[in-house]
């Protein structure tokens, strides 16, 4: 769920926890469904029996090409329809690929009117194979018959960064940074209809010059239609929210980042770069998965110094690496119940961007300067 995790592929080159269970002097709390202080915050832990081989990944294919009408240029949402393909926003265009990977057409170009897009989002598959497109750019969602035809239009309230349906795309839990009277700081929106009905998820002070970058959030929705919300810099902080509006409660891993980054100060030892939360999904069994980029130990030895403006001298990248390559990606599979880490998987040198339905996710994948391609994995969990 996507600016948001779905990130332009040089965004793109733009936690762990406590272990041991808890205190046996800790009192007996109520469910984590059940509370009613709405400011709770559960630490998480790891659980003494955290296994490191349930997780399985397994990369079925590779698509994009890097030259002709298949190349991608850009790492924006992806999304799978009902008949296996993918839909691959691409800025002023929609790029669709088989279930083979194969390149099938493409939708829409660039323009302010029908199927003309400015940043096409494809986020989400109805039950009748449409295909529904947010483009934060002209402020309009777009729905789209898997035959490439328009099928209808809606008006945004503003620029959106990312998207996520409740039930079947009636109502959409819409992240963005609206400064309205009634919305002013709240990163998380429902939707319908165009309209804005409520406005949730945390407080962002509307003064910050970072406000709409700090109004960024990871989120996703589970059976119940609580929608599950971390910022995507800062802290391993995830709170939950029914489609009211109401908190229900939080968890929180501590130490995530740890010294805090201050984007606003170079890179130093005492000013790392900061490991950020990616994307969140809820599956069948009630289990949370956290995917993460996490800075390396070793990322100091990646760096340079360099002179910049003024004669100070800045660390920078060395020109054999990229930023990524200072994280790498993890996964934490949660037990909301007992606020356990109770599996978790670490992928070096791929690019993890966004959880794909339920049994898939997809990577960013560099085959030289400027050639993107996306790479598709199966996930297995077998505790």
């Amino acid at each position: 769920m996507s600016t948001s995790r779905s990130l332009a592929a040089i965004a793109i080159l733009l936690a762990a926890g406590i272990v041991g269970c808890a205190p046996p002097d800790e009192a007996p709390r109520a469910h984590w469904t059940e509370v009613t202080d709405s400011t709770e915050v559960r630490l998480i832990r790891e659980a003494e029996s955290l296994c490191d081989d349930c997780i399985t990944l397994e990369r079925m294919l590779v698509m994009g090409d890097t030259i002709g009408e298949g190349y991608l240029r850009g790492a924006f949402h992806l999304v799978r329809d009902s008949a296996g393909n993918y839909w691959f926003g691409q800025y002023e265009a929609v790029k669709v690929f088989d279930a083979a990977g194969n390149f099938v057409g493409e939708v829409g170009r660039a323009g302010e009117g029908p199927l003309e897009w400015e940043n096409a989002m494809p986020v989400h598959t109805d039950r009748e194979g449409r295909i529904h497109i947010f483009d934060s750019g002209n402020y309009r969602h777009s729905v789209v018959g898997p035959d490439f035809t328009l099928i209808e239009d809606h008006s945004l309230p503003d620029h959106v960064a990312d998207v996520g349906p409740l039930e079947d795309g009636g109502r959409w839990v819409v992240n963005m940074w609206h400064p309205t009277p009634d919305a002013i700081g709240s990163p998380l929106h429902i939707v319908e209809d165009g309209e804005i009905k409520r406005s949730f998820g945390g407080f962002v002070d509307p003064e910050n010059p970072r406000a709409q970058t700090a109004s960024w959030r990871a989120f996703t929705t589970d059976s119940a239609h609580r929608i599950f919300s971390a910022p995507l810099n800062g802290a391993y902080s995830i709170e939950v929210w029914d489609e009211d509006g109401r908190r229900v409660t939080g968890f929180l891993v501590p130490g995530f980042n740890d010294p805090p980054w201050d984007p606003d100060a170079p890179a130093s030892a005492d000013n790392p770069p900061a490991s950020t939360i990616r994307a969140l999904r809820v599956d069948s069994e009630d289990r949370l998965w956290v995917l993460t980029w996490r800075r390396r130990d070793d990322w100091l030895d990646m760096m340079e110094e360099r002179p910049g403006p003024g004669g100070r001298v800045r660390l920078e990248m060395k020109p054999e690496y990229q930023t990524i390559d200072r994280h790498y990606g993890q996964i934490d599979v949660i037990d909301l119940t007992t606020a356990t880490v109770i599996a978790r998987t670490r992928m070096e040198g791929v690019v993890l961007v966004d959880f794909l339905g339920e049994d898939e996710l997809w990577s960013g994948e560099f085959f030289g300067p400027g050639h993107l391609r996306a790479g598709i994995w199966e996930i297995g969990f077998n505790p």
